[in-house]
């Protein structure tokens, strides 16, 4: 495991995708970390002094590969004091303070098998880093991405799924959108929310697929409980809840 570290870093974009949905562009001070597509972070806008505790942190998803590192990027969904706090105060230019990295929703497991990724909204964050990773290694496996969004607006990684197309042989991916009339998209997409049964059923002819599950608590458990009921065996099935 990766020796945890904290690091400086300074904003150097922020993104808006709604008026809840950010993307935080942080460029390290430093290079010397390591983490695992899929890993989290501990986010801390007050300095951090190593003679006192570590302060009030928040913890997100890296959303960048660790074959992308030149930069940190995080995706921010606004619940909550903290969150609020960085849409309110944080601009490019600020510096925050990161301790890295955590976690064993890593992919380890899928690096030589067939995968099926399930996300819903923000819990796309920790794909988009196993998307970066496979293109950046040339992965041979079949990876099949589920997203479910709101609205077109929100798919966030819609240049990482056509950059997938192009460099994965056996990338493919299926876009869910709920209220595709409130803005365009140019990807192919059913209208609809994720829908786990039909997940099942394209992924029958995968070889032993491994499947990860990413988002809120609700979803998780529904479709943890209908892939299990489905035949999933349980050390196939990963999962990273958020709130």
């Amino acid at each position: 495991m990766a020796a945890i570290r904290k690091i400086q870093a300074r904003v150097k974009e922020i993104i808006s995708y709604s008026d809840t949905v950010r993307k935080y562009i942080l460029q390290p001070a430093k290079r010397s970390f390591d983490f695992k597509a899929g890993q989290f972070l501990h986010l801390a806008m007050d300095a951090y002094d190593p003679s006192f505790n570590w302060p009030e942190s928040r913890v997100f998803s890296i959303a960048n590969s660790p074959t992308r590192k030149d930069f940190i990027e995080v995706l921010v969904s606004r619940k909550g004091k903290f969150t609020g706090q960085m849409f309110e105060q944080l601009k490019a230019g600020d510096e925050v303070w990161l301790k890295l990295p955590y976690g064993i929703f890593n992919f380890d497991e899928s690096l030589e098998k067939d995968s099926v990724l399930i996300a819903g909204g923000t819990g796309i964050s920790p794909f988009m880093s196993f998307l970066q990773f496979a293109i950046d290694k040339k992965l041979n496996p079949v990876i099949s991405l589920n997203y479910g969004v709101n609205n077109p607006d929100l798919i966030i990684i819609e240049d990482l799924i056509k950059e997938a197309e192009q460099k994965l042989e056996n990338f493919k991916y299926n876009l869910y959108i709920e209220k595709p009339e409130n803005g365009n998209t140019k990807l192919k997409f059913n209208k609809g929310i994720l829908d786990i049964h039909q997940i099942i059923r394209q992924s029958r002819e995968l070889n032993d697929a491994v499947f990860y599950l990413s988002g809120p608590p609700a979803m998780i458990e529904n479709f943890e409980q209908t892939l299990k009921n489905s035949g999933i065996k349980q050390q196939n099935i990963k999962y990273d809840i958020w709130e």
